[in-house]
């Protein structure tokens, strides 16, 4: 089904979870009443309303497969109902929060990735994976890949254009977000009783690089200052850049960065999942349909969409005022 990689790790975890209740007996003499029983135990154990409906929902699908291969004659656990989860109330960021966020960026790949996520409303790993030679600076467009391989234009709006241009720099092509690879600090340390300096040259042939090390003298016959003297001569032409690599920017370190930048605005928990939320939720707030919602977001299931868009209390109020025929609006007119 072409599921992510942590979607089949998790869905294996739940049939290892179930394989492991049944004990000896087989998959293939389940029935309905033994699902029941698996449901209840995990509850029993902890799992919350949303984990217990999530096993199910991976049991069915497990057993709608072993049905489609002729291996059980019927799917038991589609004979297993479960109350529906409560919707999650989940957090978005406000317009001003948004606008903080942003001013709270230090560097210029931090104001990119803010720009981008917040203009695109893109998935962590669509943006992580990011090509240059994908984006069109002058339509304001980029392509990304999302699930399932699929590839859909996503907008840039002028400042994530400008930042992104500030950043890649004269760059053509590539990865978008690379990890910026520091000066490596090559240095001369107290070794037993000789000074020793270690250092990589990367001016060789790579990808293999050779670590030098050499003695700088005896720290009885070498003051300091003129073991760091030697040490300076030694390094004199040495390439001490790392080369780049054309590997994506870790979604880790992306969660990294975006938190800290979070931090440093006084917002809790801020993602890219997050900043996604809070681009539904105000193109929404602004008046765009869901279907166009829904196009940008590149969800196939237009509940998934609604699942990620928030009714604004300032929109709700707004609306009642103007469509109520007593409300602020219709009172206006009459006057």
């Amino acid at each position: 089904m072409h599921y992510a990689q942590h979607t089949q790790d998790s869905y294996r975890r739940t049939v290892r979870l179930f394989l492991n209740f049944l004990a000896n007996r087989s998959v293939v003499s389940v029935t309905h009443e033994d699902i029941r029983q698996f449901i209840s135990q995990v509850s029993e154990d902890g799992a919350t309303l949303n984990t217990a409906y999530r096993h199910l929902a991976v049991l069915r699908l497990f057993y709608d497969f072993l049905n489609l291969g002729g291996v059980v004659s019927y799917v038991a656990p589609r004979l297993v109902s479960l109350r529906t989860p409560p919707r999650k109330n989940l957090p978005t960021l406000s317009e001003s929060e948004v606008r903080r966020l942003i001013a709270a960026t230090r560097t210029k790949r931090e104001r990119a990735l803010v720009e981008f996520y917040y203009s695109t409303g893109c998935r962590l790993r669509e943006g992580s994976h990011l090509r240059i030679e994908n984006i069109d600076f002058h339509g304001k467009t980029a392509r990304v890949k999302g699930k399932f391989g699929k590839v859909r234009m996503v907008l840039l709006t002028r400042s994530a254009i400008d930042a992104l241009q500030s950043y890649v720099g004269i760059r053509q092509q590539g990865l978008v977000f690379q990890s910026e690879n520091p000066i490596q600090k090559a240095s001369f340390t107290q070794d037993g009783r000789y000074w020793r300096a270690s250092w990589v040259d990367y001016g060789g042939p790579g990808p293999r690089y050779r670590c030098t090390r050499k003695s700088l003298g005896r720290i009885d016959r070498v003051t300091p200052e003129e073991a760091r003297e030697r040490f300076e001569r030694l390094i004199t032409g040495v390439n001490l850049v790392r080369p780049e690599r054309d590997k994506p920017l870790s979604n880790t370190a992306i969660r990294s960065v975006l938190k800290r930048i979070g931090n440093r605005a006084g917002l809790r928990n801020v993602g890219a999942h997050l900043i996604r939320r809070s681009f539904a939720t105000h193109l929404y707030d602004h008046g765009a349909s869901l279907e166009i919602i829904q196009a940008l977001l590149g969800h196939v299931y237009l509940q998934t969409t609604l699942n990620y868009t928030r009714l604004s209390t300032g929109r709700l109020v707004g609306t009642f005022e103007q469509c109520h025929p007593q409300g602020t609006f219709h009172d206006q007119a009459q006057r």
